[in-house]
């Protein structure tokens, strides 16, 4: 009788194959960046900003084909349950990790312009840039997905590599939602996730903004009545949410071959 697999294999497994189309993702990151300076002559965006910006998709996009992981393990007879643990410990692992190697990768980057290129990297960071709170609702969508509330790591380097840990799980987690809810609902229940995630995705936006002393946007400025307290572990039960919601829609999820 074969000993049924246990979730930290199932994690390890996920953590390595996620880990290698990070690496790759990295990659085509680092080199989009130096080409626009490069080849276009473009002002040199550091590396840390471009990573911070660009993650929030691509934990996205990996965490909807999260849900594909499940058709196969549970047809090598591991249980939905050691799935979902599994895959919230990678999400967890690589959330944790990305910062940290977008950091590295972006002093390295400091060390190549000060020793090999006449080329300076821009001055501009994401805590410098206004956003425009101008009500339109699918602007401000857009800015809560692109322009996460941020810290610059030279003022406060646990305190950014925390934050942009947090982003990205965050949407690891609602891309795996969303995934597991076309999955399993189909097309209306799929929609119906969206709109869910759209909602927590502003919830979790806003407290952050809130607990650092940013401007809300204006069709959730209501929000803003918080006491900043509150704002973190608010921000925290957006993720509980999240795994509950996705642990119902997995925990007996058909197997699609």
């Amino acid at each position: 009788m074969h000993k049924p697999v246990s979730y930290p294999r199932t994690a390890l497994e996920m953590f390595l194959v996620q880990g290698t189309w990070t690496i790759w993702y990295l990659a085509i990151v680092f080199i989009i960046n130096q080409a626009s300076t490069f080849v276009f002559g473009n002002e040199m965006e550091p590396f840390y900003s471009s990573g911070y910006v660009s993650t929030n998709v691509y934990m996205l996009i990996i965490g909807i084909i999260a849900i594909y992981f499940m058709p196969y393990y549970v047809g090598n007879g591991i249980t939905r349950k050691n799935y979902f643990i599994g895959g919230v410990i990678a999400g967890i692992a690589l959330s944790i990790v990305i910062p940290i190697a977008v950091y590295i990768i972006s002093l390295a980057q400091k060390l190549i312009v000060k020793w090999f290129a006449a080329a300076e990297i821009s001055g501009r960071a994401l805590d410098n840039i206004d956003i425009d709170v101008d009500g339109n609702i699918v602007g401000e969508l857009v800015q809560a997905v692109i322009l996460t509330p941020f810290v610059s790591p030279d003022s406060n380097l646990i305190q950014s590599l925390a934050l942009f840990a947090f982003h990205i799980f965050v949407f690891y987690m609602i891309g795996w939602l969303i995934g597991s809810a076309f999955y399993r609902l189909g097309v209306i229940g799929g929609l119906v996730s969206i709109a869910v995630s759209i909602a927590l995705l502003f919830v979790k936006d806003s407290m952050i903004r809130l607990s650092l002393g940013l401007p809300l946007f204006q069709n959730f400025s209501a929000l803003g009545q918080i006491p900043s307290s509150l704002a973190i572990p608010i921000a925290f039960a957006v993720v509980l949410v999240l795994i509950v919601l996705i642990r119902l829609l997995t925990k007996r999820a058909p197997i699609k071959m």
